[in-house]
């Protein structure tokens, strides 16, 4: 049973695509199959998996291929009932690589791919229209391209375990988009006041997005009783939350290492944040559980400020899981801080995964 899962928060700068890159290669890591879905008009995860030169060539538009080898070649036609969709996927440049070099993946196959997002996003987003599409329940598939997608790939044998998709640091139409379609959704959040008030935003926007989607699935139904799709969408329940990008003393009198000072206090402002307001504001949607009983207010790992190593993850296009043993861009090899850092950091993208493979199952929809 495929998991549809999104990194959502209106903030940005928290780490979505970072924790994506990463947490794919965990997931596969434990040989699971993975696609990434680039939801994100501005492209980081495309740019930072399959290299930019690379993708300049999949946005490429031809007589073969009239809307790129993007989501767009799928969203696009989708709008004109005249035209097919198709699907074009990738993979991402280490993987590539790692087969190149004889490193065998589960059953002999990659288990990662990723469909390529497209600037042409930012047009699809003002397509969709809330009050017509949702509310009137009048395309109401219009908001679930993310899943006909997955749809779309399974009919052509393409089968995955995760899907996890990159959204654009707003509440647009996009996200609403992804999270109807999407089973469960994780909150990165940084040490930083904006974060723990984008928190409580989003206890305030999330059951109105669920109230116009029930809205429009009830004008829907009441002609279309037989629809299999639409009763199952617009519930995506709440994973967790993330604590990515802060810095950490080590007491040499305990050995025990801690946030500082300042990225404390915003930890412990947002799990406030969370237990005051996101959790009740959750807990009042009544159509569905939001809340799985695995739920804290707890983060579910914590991400330290990976600094330069962040950067030479998007530069390589090179998932933390793999970054000690290549040579950095702009220096001429890892010092043991930075190497042990990473060790401990993928350590944390691990526990990530397992959360995932162990919690997200049983609760999922069918």
């Amino acid at each position: 049973m495929t998991k549809i899962i999104s990194l959502f928060n209106n903030k940005g700068g928290v780490g979505k695509t970072t924790t994506i890159f990463n947490l794919s290669a965990s997931l596969a890591a434990a040989g699971n199959k993975i696609l990434l879905i680039d939801f994100d008009p501005q492209c980081n995860l495309s740019i930072a998996t399959i290299g930019y030169d690379e993708f300049g060539d999949y946005l490429e538009r031809t007589e073969e291929f009239p809307f790129g080898k993007t989501i767009r070649a799928f969203a696009q036609p989708s709008l004109q009932p005249t035209q097919n969709s198709e699907t074009y996927v990738t993979q991402p440049k280490y993987q590539k690589d790692m087969l190149n070099d004889g490193i065998k993946t589960i059953h002999n196959q990659i288990i990662i791919d990723i469909v390529p997002g497209d600037f042409w996003l930012n047009s699809f987003a003002d397509i969709l229209t809330v009050g017509t599409d949702v509310v009137q329940g009048t395309g109401l598939y219009r908001f679930l391209v993310p899943f006909l997608l997955v749809e779309h790939l399974e009919r052509k044998e393409k089968s995955y375990d995760y899907v996890l998709i990159d959204l654009p640091p707003s509440f647009n139409t996009l996200v609403r988009s992804a999270l109807y379609c999407s089973d469960y959704f994780l909150v990165p959040c940084t040490p930083d006041s904006f974060s723990a008030y984008c928190v409580s935003l989003i206890g305030e926007v999330l059951p109105t997005f669920i109230d116009d989607w029930n809205q429009g699935k009830r004008r829907y139904e009441s002609s279309n009783q037989y629809d299999k799709v639409i009763p199952r969408k617009g519930q995506p329940k709440f994973g967790g939350w993330i604590f990515n990008g802060f810095d950490t003393k080590k007491y040499t009198s305990t050995g025990e290492r801690k946030e500082i000072g300042a990225d404390k206090a915003h930890l412990d402002k947002i799990i406030e944040k969370i237990k005051n307001d996101l959790i009740p504001k959750l807990q009042g949607i009544s159509s569905y559980d939001c809340l799985p009983n695995f739920i804290n207010t707890e983060p579910v790992v914590k991400i330290e400020d990976l600094n330069v190593m962040a950067s030479e993850i998007q530069k390589l296009n090179i998932p933390l899981q793999y970054l000690s043993s290549q040579r950095p861009t702009i220096f001429d090899g890892w010092s043991s801080y930075q190497k042990e850092l990473m060790k401990r950091m993928n350590g944390q993208y691990d526990f990530l995964a397992q959360y995932i493979i162990n919690n997200f199952g049983d609760e999922n929809r069918s």
